[in-house]
């Protein structure tokens, strides 16, 4: 990873292997996924290693409660993407924790919420995971979409009453294949992601409201990476670079306004 001048973030792989992580010492050994690392811009609170955490942002400082977040939350990037020799996808990742701890960590009934910008084929996740379809608005550039039933929402490891695996639970929300940008700049209503993920986890597995109990401590943007093949088990290269030249949360404006000036 390297920084320019400018301030604009490339983070390049060329990795000759990518082994899985199945030993006791990781966080989730028995996730059986073809992810092998995820190289991020960070915003918030760093999850279980709060010490490396970037200064606190003045506009949306960290953790806050959700029913506190302004009701317009933009997710606004600027990236162009090489991604020949690797199973990819580009995301923002919430995490949500069920305290304001300054000091999260991975548990049972840690939320995460992955929200992709661009993948590859490979990266789909099993049809059996999806629990349904959301409309998130967008903008490419200074184009807005309504985002109406363009995203599809899977989930993994999340049980009634606000129970999860003992490393947390995710949801991923996925745009149409239509709908990914390799190169350029989008923007996400991510107010928009919580309310449709509070939604399904009332009404689909009887959490209480997460706008009340769950905190957002962690917001980064980055690659996740993997084997081409795409094979959990595969141990093959990984080769990739995205380079990130503007990333904010904005919640003083709408799409398709919002920016990171």
């Amino acid at each position: 990873m390297s920084v320019s001048p400018e301030g604009k973030v490339t983070i390049e792989g060329r990795f000759a292997t990518t082994p899985p992580c199945t030993a006791r010492t990781c966080l989730a050994p028995g996730a059986y996924t073809w992810v092998r690392g995820y190289p991020d811009v960070s915003y918030g609170i760093s999850q279980c290693h709060a010490s490396t955490s970037p200064p606190e942002a003045p506009d949306l400082p960290l953790p806050v409660r959700l029913d506190s977040i302004p009701p317009s939350l933009i997710g606004v990037t600027a990236y162009s993407a090489s991604t020949s020799g690797v199973t990819y996808d580009i995301a923002y990742d919430l995490w949500l924790h069920q305290t304001g701890t300054k000091q999260p960590c991975m548990s049972d009934g840690t939320l995460e919420i992955m929200v992709w910008t661009d993948y590859d084929a490979q990266a789909l996740l099993p049809s059996s995971l999806q629990v349904g379809s959301a409309t998130i608005p967008f903008a490419v550039g200074r184009v807005a979409h309504s985002g109406t039933h363009e995203w599809s929402v899977y989930a993994s490891n999340i049980y009634r009453g606000g129970k999860t695996a003992p490393w947390g639970g995710t949801l991923w929300f996925v745009p149409d294949r239509a709908a990914t940008v390799g190169r350029g700049r989008m923007s996400v209503d991510l107010s928009a992601v919580l309310l449709a993920a509070g939604q399904l986890l009332r009404d689909s597995y009887g959490w209480p409201d997460p706008a009340r109990h769950y905190w957002l401590d962690s917001a980064p943007f980055g690659v996740e990476f993997g084997p081409a093949s795409g094979n959990p088990m595969d141990s093959g290269p990984s080769r990739f670079s995205v380079r990130i030249s503007a990333y904010c949360l904005d919640v003083r404006s709408t799409l398709p306004d919002a920016s990171c000036n």
